[in-house]
């Protein structure tokens, strides 16, 4: 079977200083990992980057499936990431993950959030700013985090992002605004435990073992938040006080809870494939909040979604390979 990998253009995301150059490094490190599984198996595997030239590279490869790790869109533009499966639909190959329309659906976390409130999903109260003059909404509470609105691996996200005063949410607006050229996204700090949910199927779906982030080595002073530097920055304190626990220790009904609630934002957003869900829970309400639903999480073989995998009993290699199947049986 011919497979094609297509992953972002790495040279144009070395040039964009909003980011760590290992972070893109790392995309292309996952296209040889999953090559290497793949041409291991017999298949005629080639990787081809994110560029002007790739629909006549793909019209001229004719790859019976693609394998999607394009999550930074054209001209490194993540709004653009859902014109990438737009394109293999016009072709119409087959590829891994969602499809264009959830990608879209999800990109805008304001939007998203909409969608969740509208179906009964608890998620924390929010307010979009596109200029830091913009009155906060009395309904929102400090402490407040603020983020990008179309970003994702905590790109935007910082110990200081978690504010507790109008002083400090401006300066937080004005920085989004400014460095990251978007919106601001504000919503309540939900201060709880923090897990990770990861899914793969189409219509029959499995919920792998939920993950937990663990705060609580975190210092006083640090917020329990996951930044950039606790996703990303090995050697910083918050990515070594932050380790992830899977699966979670947790009770049999809030596990339950957090999957059924995880199942339904799947179905909601029409995912398939794979995706991973953040999620909030305050113990002292008992409330379970989405933060927001990932439709293409990280699958490096030290990722959160392979982590969940193989403490499930599969092997990387055989997520992968899940993966690829479940991709030749999309729903069209």
């Amino acid at each position: 079977m011919k497979i094609t990998i297509v992953t972002r253009n790495i040279k144009n995301f070395e040039n964009n200083i909003n980011q760590v150059d290992t972070y893109g490094r790392g995309n292309l490190d996952d296209a040889l990992a999953i090559k290497k599984i793949l041409s291991e198996r017999g298949h005629d595997v080639k990787i081809l980057e994110v560029d002007i030239d790739l629909y006549e590279n793909l019209k001229s490869e004719k790859p019976d499936v693609i394998f999607n790790l394009a999550d930074d869109g054209f001209y490194d533009d993540p709004r653009m990431e859902p014109h990438v499966a737009a394109l293999f639909d016009i072709l119409k190959i087959p590829y891994t993950g969602n499809n264009y329309f959830t990608l879209a659906l999800c990109q805008n976390k304001a939007r998203a959030k909409e969608i969740l409130t509208y179906n009964g999903i608890l998620t924390p109260k929010w307010q979009v700013f596109n200029n830091s003059n913009r009155k906060l909404n009395p309904e929102l509470k400090f402490p407040l985090i603020v983020k990008p609105i179309r970003e994702d691996g905590s790109v935007g996200i910082k110990e200081r992002s978690v504010v507790k005063n109008d002083e400090e949410l401006k300066e937080q607006i004005e920085h989004i605004l400014d460095v990251y050229q978007q919106e601001a996204l504000v919503e309540e700090f939900i201060d709880g435990r923090e897990f990770n949910v990861g899914i793969i199927g189409n219509k029959k779906l499995t919920v792998l073992p939920i993950a937990e982030i663990d705060f609580s080595e975190l210092p006083p002073n640090i917020p329990r938040v996951v930044s950039y530097r606790a996703k990303w920055v090995k050697q910083s304190i918050a990515f070594k006080k932050t380790p992830v626990v899977c699966p979670a220790n947790i009770d049999e009904k809030l596990q339950k809870d957090l999957e059924e609630i995880s199942k339904k934002c799947y179905k909601i957003f029409g995912c398939q494939g794979y995706a991973r869900l953040d999620i909030r829970y305050d113990e002292k309400e008992n409330k379970i909040y989405v933060l927001e639903l990932n439709p293409n999480p990280d699958i490096s073989e030290d990722g959160g979604l392979a982590r969940e995998a193989k403490t499930a009993g599969i092997s990387y290699e055989n997520l992968i390979l899940k993966i690829i199947d479940l991709a030749l049986k999309k729903e069209v």
